[in-house]
């Protein structure tokens, strides 16, 4: 994707192409609810203001929002150009640290480089808050069956822009060594 197309999502998005992940994510949350069948903001002008014309402005935002975490995950060094919390140094690795592999402490230390808070995943991934503490605090005991937990744990590597399917891999082996301690 060129730089040209990748300004235009920014554009939609009403922020600078320097912008972090984060700051991407709260731009696609804060123009999703504005624009939203509900907005306060909208209602007095809501005649002046067509379902129709909020639909297709709600469409560029999802496109743009879509775009440019498509374009992060394929270009990974992209990463490294923005400023925020997604600094030089705390991009997300290939590979657990130091070829670990990855744990539930690996993915909050994770998380937290990057300057994302827990609420946020979960408000985005739409990951109670109690699964993904538990999942980052490896509280296997507390945490759904397998099949659930490895669907959690592939939408919250996605999120944080790491290999889905290494994490979920890493994961779940841990937690089925558990299992069978148990």
């Amino acid at each position: 994707m060129s730089d040209k197309e990748l300004k235009k999502y920014f554009d939609i998005l009403e922020i600078s192409p320097d912008a972090s992940v984060l700051e991407i994510r709260n731009a696609y949350m804060r123009l999703k609810k504005l624009y939203s069948s509900d907005s306060v903001v909208l209602s007095p002008i809501a005649d002046e203001f067509s379902k129709k014309e909020r639909q297709r402005i709600l469409q560029q935002v999802e496109d743009a929002y879509g775009k440019l975490m498509e374009s992060f995950k394929d270009r990974p060094g992209i990463l490294s150009n923005h400023k925020g919390p997604v600094a030089p140094g705390n991009e997300p690795p290939e590979e657990g640290p130091e070829g670990e592999s990855y744990s539930g402490p690996v993915l909050k230390q994770l998380r937290e480089n990057m300057g994302i808070q827990l609420f946020e995943v979960s408000l985005d991934t739409k990951i109670r808050m109690e699964i993904l503490e538990n999942i980052e605090q490896e509280k296997f005991d507390s945490l759904p069956p397998e099949v659930y937990l490895k669907g959690h744990l592939i939408n919250y590597a996605s999120y944080l822009l790491l290999d889905s399917k290494k994490v979920a891999d890493d994961y779940v082996s841990r937690y089925r060594a558990w299992k069978q301690e148990k």
